[in-house]
């Protein structure tokens, strides 16, 4: 391996953009169940067994006062729930919780097989939690208390910033390989833990009998007093209030109908927002010969981002384990191949910068392709979109239907799981005052 120190146009050391490492915000289905713990099948010789997923818990119905503190009529009536959530991903978790604390009624229709959206973990590939979508917290490590909202309950995961003094490599042809100290890096991993972990730890238990899962909500009629919501198998769920808190892309394509059609605003901006496919690849060896982070020439544009890093950091493993993320139009590459041909691929290019260590040492990987899951079809929001979008995508339907998720926001940062959480509160606060 020839590492270069001579000095580039691009500054290898160069601040970063907040969110171009950033981890999916997902669901996926690379088996057959979409979120959660389960879906992604290690590629290799090797065998991998899959986790089951949670067993779906009986609709709930509730007649709760409204937002004033009184009880409308309809709520009287048997099946009309006060709220019902849109999917049961970090957003829609978080709301049920604050929703459940202000003791309203509530109810969660999630289109997968189990909960977690876009913040799975494949716990069966190696010997720690691999976080298939968001990964990283991109805000101070109080966010996780805000989440939770409650200061009896002790927040027992913990995250750690990497060290400075860890490395950072950028690769290209005309230099090859520079390696110098990362530095300062804002971005907090979790320590033996994922996304995932805290949100099982710290939310589901108390919305878990929420839950209704393998319900695509296909339509939402918002035209009276009572919403009705309907899935893809034609039931009919009622309620007072509804969050949608589906992905942006679930929205573009169409596949729930509003009735009446959405204001000419909010249909202009879910028109003109430029959402990134994405896709995560991570893969085991014998030996650790890489940098903390790996940068190409093309690793933040416009269009897309990508960076290898060490996905061990901060487990406590003595496993290597490479992890690739890529977004946008430098996540198309790769989504063009699958199988062999995908991990050939990624091997091959890790061998050009490493003189062949890849092949030499390579044991198995796993894929998560987020572009091709059925009720999720992207990563999020691209970075460089007009803040105008996801404020206009954050704005309610009167008060009957509400947004939250990581594209629906009015703060100048989206496409993170905690913008996802901070995007949910929000809503709930303007919900309950």
């Amino acid at each position: 391996m020839i590492i270069n120190r001579v000095s580039t146009e691009r500054d290898p050391a160069r601040p970063r953009s907040r969110r171009w490492f950033l981890g999916l915000a997902g669901s996926s289905a690379i088996a057959a169940a979409c979120g959660g713990r389960t879906g992604s099948t290690p590629e290799s010789e090797s065998e991998s067994t899959s986790g089951s997923a949670p067993e779906t818990p009986a609709p709930t119905t509730s007649g709760e006062a409204d937002s004033d503190g009184s009880a409308g009529s309809e709520t009287d009536l048997p099946g009309v729930d006060d709220f019902i959530i849109v999917g049961a991903g970090a957003a829609g978790m978080t709301a049920a919780h604050l929703l459940v604390r202000h003791g309203r009624g509530v109810r969660i229709l999630e289109a997968a097989s189990t909960h977690g959206g876009r913040i799975r973990a494949e716990f069966d590939f190696v010997d720690f939690p691999v976080s298939l979508g968001g990964e990283w917290l991109i805000a101070p490590e109080s966010e996780l208390a805000d989440i939770v909202s409650d200061p009896a309950v002790p927040i027992t995961a913990s995250v750690e910033r990497y060290d400075p003094a860890s490395s950072s490599g950028y690769h290209d042809d005309d230099v090859g390989l520079v390696i110098e100290p990362l530095g300062e890096f804002d971005y907090l991993n979790f320590v033996d833990g994922s996304w995932l972990d805290f949100f099982d730890d710290h939310i589901v238990e108390g919305i878990a009998d929420r839950m209704t899962f393998d319900t695509e909500v296909v339509e939402i009629d918002w035209t009276d007093t009572v919403v009705r919501l309907t899935d893809a198998s034609g039931d009919v769920h009622r309620s007072r209030h509804a969050i949608v808190t589906a992905p942006l892309a679930v929205l573009q394509r169409g596949d729930i109908r509003f009735v009446p059609p959405l204001p000419d605003d909010t249909q202009s901006a879910i028109d003109a927002a430029v959402v990134w496919g994405g896709i995560k690849v991570f893969v085991e060896f014998t030996e650790r010969f890489y940098p903390t982070f790996l940068e190409f020439a093309d690793s933040d544009t416009r269009t897309g981002q990508r960076t290898y890093y060490d996905a061990a950091a901060h487990h406590d493993t003595d496993t290597a384990v490479l992890g690739l993320f890529a977004v946008g139009t430098a996540a198309e590459p790769y989504q063009a191949l699958s199988g062999d041909a995908l991990r050939d691929h990624v091997l091959a290019e890790l061998d050009d910068v490493f003189d062949g260590a890849a092949s030499r040492t390579y044991v198995r990987h796993v894929v998560q392709d987020w572009s091709a899951e059925p009720f999720i079809g992207q990563a999020y929001l691209n970075d460089h979109e007009d803040p105008a979008i996801p404020r206009a995508l954050a704005t309610p339907l009167g008060d009957r239907v509400f947004f939250a998720g990581d594209a629906y926001t009015s703060h100048d940062d989206w496409g993170g799981v905690d913008d996802a959480a901070q995007s949910a509160r929000d809503t709930v606060a303007r919900i309950v005052g």
